[in-house]
């Protein structure tokens, strides 16, 4: 179970991370900074911990291993790191698109881990996730039903588009 303090901690590494983009270089005097604030040397441990080791899919080295042929469904559920990086917006808008089953493991996950690593420059809205899903999918047929099933994605096609026969 984590302590107050711990996720205390873990708010102000993230405040840190969205101000300056990068916590790993000053890592020594953050952690002087938090023990002169009075947190123990434990707690700050176990924040790094998590901050640091549950971001591994932000480097997303290997999305082409084995099991991420196309399956009947797909079920996703977000890593804690992958919730502090991702507005609750943004969340619902992959849970909407996972829920059509309409892409392969693979395409989600791609998806995901770019929106996160834009994230971290401070690209999360709506808009900037439907040009990644477009980056992403090439097939115009899937692209064109999630316009048409996700709201948020309807309004940001130019309306000359809509209706093309």
């Amino acid at each position: 179970m984590i302590n107050d303090q711990v996720i205390q901690i873990i708010g102000l590494l993230i405040q840190k991370m969205l101000k300056n983009h990068e916590i790993t270089l000053g890592e020594e005097e953050i952690i002087q900074e938090l023990l002169e604030m009075g947190y123990d040397i434990q707690a700050i441990d176990e924040a790094f911990e998590l901050i640091y080791n549950s971001t591994d899919i932000i480097e997303a080295e290997n999305i082409n291993g084995a099991g991420f042929e196309r399956v009947s469904s797909y079920n996703r559920v977000f890593t804690l790191a992958e919730r502090l990086y991702l507005p609750l917006n943004i969340q619902g808008l992959f849970r909407k698109l996972i829920q059509l089953n309409l892409l392969t493991p693979r395409e989600y996950e791609e998806i995901i881990i770019r929106t996160i690593q834009d994230s971290l420059i401070g690209l999360s809205s709506s808009r900037h996730l439907w040009s990644i899903i477009k980056e992403v999918i090439e097939d115009q047929q899937k692209l064109d039903m999630i316009s048409l099933k996700i709201n948020e994605f309807k309004n940001l096609i130019p309306s000359d588009f809509k209706y093309i026969n």
